[in-house]
């Protein structure tokens, strides 16, 4: 097992189906991922909430000394960037839908708007299927983009899966289409292509290999490398989708993300309109 990725971790909490699920789900994070978990709950305090909550940590194993619940009262959105850059958060834990409605999207639900707030210093985890009961995580996907942030990102998904006990980590590497060229058309325009095809897969491979080769790696982790044609942002979220993974881990967007990229669907957005599984958003700065 690696060192634990987090230090502080928050979750937003309020009176909902999941609420149990959303507790017990965050204490096994911290546990696994964390050191100190904050519960922040937007409104006002009221001893029923308090006792209500305070029993729920106690039966998710939860104790004083590691779980604390922060009462705050404002716009979810504001109270929790608030909180996570007051305390120095590293996490922020929020439940998320699968899928959202076509106004719901469009104007962002709570989980999606932390998501694109361009003031969220910390790294990011929608929960879409928070449960009570543990669910292993096995098979985890992560980004291998050609980009500044990605050796981090898969760093901190390395130590993620050590943590989380997972069998498998898959790197996807997307390539865009226009990278190897116009389409085949007979069959010598058909061998340049794959000649292409398999020359970009040769320098993305040795891209990935060169960030693998500077972390620990566990011995019982399978790590795979998979180099994808396709549009950025949905390839992966698609491949997570059909092979069933547990958790996709992205770098975070460069730039804040507002209403027309959900216009103008591209990146990091077509994955938040249709979330394919848990979805973890590594915040590293872009390095000069």
């Amino acid at each position: 097992m690696l060192e634990k990725p987090f230090n502080t971790i928050v979750t937003a909490i309020a009176h909902s189906p999941n609420l149990e699920a959303n507790i017990f789900e965050s204490i096994r994070i911290k546990n696994a991922l964390g050191n100190k978990l904050i519960l922040v709950h937007v409104g006002p305090k009221t001893d029923a909430d308090n006792n209500l909550f305070l029993s729920i940590i106690k039966e998710a194993g939860g104790s004083n000394n590691d779980v604390e619940i922060v009462w705050r009262e404002g716009d979810p959105v504001d109270v929790i960037l608030e909180l996570a850059k007051e305390i120095k958060a590293d996490l922020l834990i929020a439940g998320a839908l699968p899928r959202e409605g076509l106004l719901r999207y469009y104007m962002g639900s709570i989980a999606r708007r932390l998501v694109r707030a361009p003031d969220c210093h910390c790294s990011i985890l929608l929960m879409t299927n928070p449960q009570k009961v543990k669910n292993n995580c096995s098979k985890i996907v992560v980004n291998g983009l050609d980009h500044l942030k990605t050796p981090e990102t898969i760093k901190t998904a390395i130590k993620v899966a050590s943590n989380l006990k997972a069998k498998e980590l898959i790197i996807i590497e997307e390539v865009e289409p226009s990278k190897i060229g116009a389409r085949a058309e007979d069959d010598l325009s058909l061998k340049k292509l794959n000649i292409a095809k398999k020359r970009i897969q040769g320098d993305e491979a040795k891209r990935i290999d060169s960030i693998l080769n500077e972390v620990d790696k566990p011995e019982n982790l399978s790590i795979i490398k998979k180099c994808i044609f396709g549009k950025k942002g949905y390839t992966i979220g698609h491949f997570a989708e059909t092979s069933r993974a547990d958790l996709l881990v992205m770098n975070n967007p460069d730039t804040k993300l507002g209403f027309l990229d959900r216009v103008f669907t591209h990146d990091l957005e077509y994955i938040l309109s249709e979330l394919p599984c848990n979805l973890l958003i590594i915040h590293s700065k872009r390095p000069n």
